[in-house]
């Protein structure tokens, strides 16, 4: 409760009165939930419970849902039902169910990017096989803000694993208006009665075209720039054998009918399951050909996969325009893929962190 009570403190300290209106006149949202049934749009809030006292058992969030015809009229249901103002200047998280992004995502966007009440820092992620009330609604005495865990979750997996893409919706809002760049949305669901990251959504323009894997997703981190370390594995005589990268470096190009890619990785060895004899040089040479080989094999994977959904995220037209200066008219998804990787484990780095373990 503490935590909480100096969360709120320090906010208004920081951002100052909010239209004179007292701390207790403002419900303070942390993440909300748009959801499409029956033909009615269902809003929910999360909200900081800042009014109960210290030996309280409750809970520091709690969720209050409106529904209308229109996303607006939702909004302002659920505006009535909470007895206070909304605020929304430190709101993390928006999660959209499937409906919405099946058939309101334009809409959606749209109306968030012209609210003038709703910052564009938050993240927006798909509620996977749960409704946004269902994931809202999963707080715990551990953790009592779901909209922080979200917000803690997919920052730990991007930065951990390399599998989070961790945009804001104003980086979001920036490709679709550009209509250079496809956008790709995490998504939230419940595994062994806990929220993790599901499946990845991508997108042709507004419209979602098809869902990619853990495993393109870290490799679309990796082609993006968004990560410099990853956990890569390949099994040798049957066992698990896994490096860590330290360094990436890929260079994407386009010309009339190739896409290239180039790209550096350095790494390290985490498991050595199999047993292979790393006092040989030939060894390395062995893991490096072999894990270069792998990486180009997912990229081409991922890519062909993109060709076939029509999904641009990796921005292969804005590419070609900067380079051509002129339109590529989705050229780009019959266009050969041409791949090279070169991978190098750094042998005295390796005993480096094995002396340090």
């Amino acid at each position: 409760m503490k935590k909480i009570i100096f969360l709120i403190t320090i906010i208004f300290l920081l951002g100052g009165c909010y239209d004179n209106i007292e701390l207790n006149d403002l419900s303070i949202i942390s993440a909300m939930g748009i959801d499409y049934i029956n033909n009615n749009f269902y809003v929910t809030y999360e909200i900081y419970n800042d009014n109960k006292s210290e030996n309280t058992q409750e809970l520091l969030s709690y969720t209050i849902s409106g529904m209308g015809n229109s996303i607006s009229s939702a909004i302002t249901d659920a505006n009535y039902k909470t007895g206070k103002k909304a605020y929304f200047a430190h709101l993390k998280i928006i999660i959209l169910s499937s409906s919405i992004i099946e058939k309101h995502f334009n809409d959606i966007t749209d109306f968030l990017f012209r609210s003038t009440d709703i910052r564009d820092e938050f993240q927006l992620v798909v509620s996977d096989n749960y409704s946004p009330k269902e994931i809202l609604e999963r707080n715990s005495e551990r953790h009592p803000v779901v909209g922080d865990l979200i917000n803690t979750l997919l920052n730990l997996e991007k930065y951990n694993n390399g599998i989070a893409t961790n945009e804001t919706f104003k980086s979001i809002m920036s490709k679709l208006i550009g209509a250079k760049q496809d956008i790709i949305l995490n998504s939230i669901t419940v595994n062994d009665d806990r929220l993790s990251l599901g499946k990845y959504y991508i997108f042709n323009k507004y419209k979602w075209v098809n869902n990619i894997s853990k495993t393109k997703t870290s490799i679309y981190n990796m082609l993006s720039q968004n990560i410099s370390n990853t956990l890569l594995s390949k099994k040798y005589k049957g066992k698990n054998f896994a490096i860590g990268t330290k360094s990436v470096n890929f260079k994407l190009d386009i010309d009339k009918d190739k896409i290239i890619i180039k790209g550096s990785l350095e790494g390290i060895i985490k498991e050595n399951n199999p047993g292979l004899d790393l006092n040989k040089i030939k060894t390395y040479k062995k893991i490096n050909k072999d894990f270069s080989k792998l990486i180009e094999d997912e990229i081409i994977a991922l890519i062909k996969h993109l060709q076939n959904s029509h999904s641009d995220i990796l921005g292969f037209e804005d590419i070609y325009y900067k380079k051509y200066n002129q339109d590529n008219y989705n050229l780009w998804i019959t266009n050969e893929v041409e791949v090279n990787v070169d991978l190098r484990i750094n042998k005295q780095g390796y005993i480096f962190e094995v002396n340090n373990e």
